[in-house]
């Protein structure tokens, strides 16, 4: 366990799927946050949007992060947004906090040159992220077999690839200052 007042910045990203109890955790992370710093939460929301209809319900990036979802609630984990976020932040005692919301196209099919850069980058990154968060939740918590996993994996991954299904993900980011003083009231940890 780390000290108090420790650390100027703390940044967590994409672990809501091993977290069982955040108000405990944002509470940990404010302990160990010097008087001023900031804490960082940054995290994917699961779910697979699309605006224009091109995402088929038999899509598999669609069912693999339905399959996600389903393992998520099973294990008890919180669906993050960016609302719970802020809440946390708030409830741990944070002030000035600031929440940010930003689109994630799955590839590079969007106009904008920003998003479509963006989204090229995603498709980089997809290439052996479905492996390594669906095995153990499809598999160990869903009850899935390693080749059924697998095929629900690749058939994700190469859905991605359509340049023609107009999906995006959203991903939040939301941070928060320590007060510079606490009262033994305020403190929440």
């Amino acid at each position: 366990m780390y000290g108090w007042n420790l650390f100027d910045y703390i940044h967590a990203r994409n672990i809501s799927s091993g977290v069982s109890n955040w108000k405990h955790l944002v509470a940990q992370m404010m302990r160990c946050t010097v008087p001023g710093g900031y804490v960082e939460l940054s995290e994917m929301e699961i779910k697979a949007h699309c605006d224009d209809g091109s995402m088929k319900a038999d899509n598999g990036l669609k069912i693999y992060v339905e399959h996600l979802r389903e393992s998520m609630r099973k294990m008890g984990r919180q669906i993050v947004d960016a609302n719970l976020l802020k809440n946390l932040l708030e409830e741990a005692g944070f002030e000035d906090i600031q929440t940010f919301k930003a689109v994630e196209p799955v590839g590079p099919w969007p106009k904008d040159p920003k998003l479509k850069k963006i989204g090229a980058m995603t498709l980089l990154h997809t290439d052996g992220v479905f492996e390594s968060y669906g095995m153990a939740a499809f598999s160990r918590v869903l009850g899935m077999d390693n080749k059924q996993v697998r095929d629900i994996c690749e058939r994700a991954r190469l859905d991605s690839l359509n340049k023609n299904s107009h999906i995006y993900c959203v991903y939040y980011r939301v941070y928060g200052r320590k007060p510079m003083t606490m009262s033994m009231a305020t403190r929440r940890y």
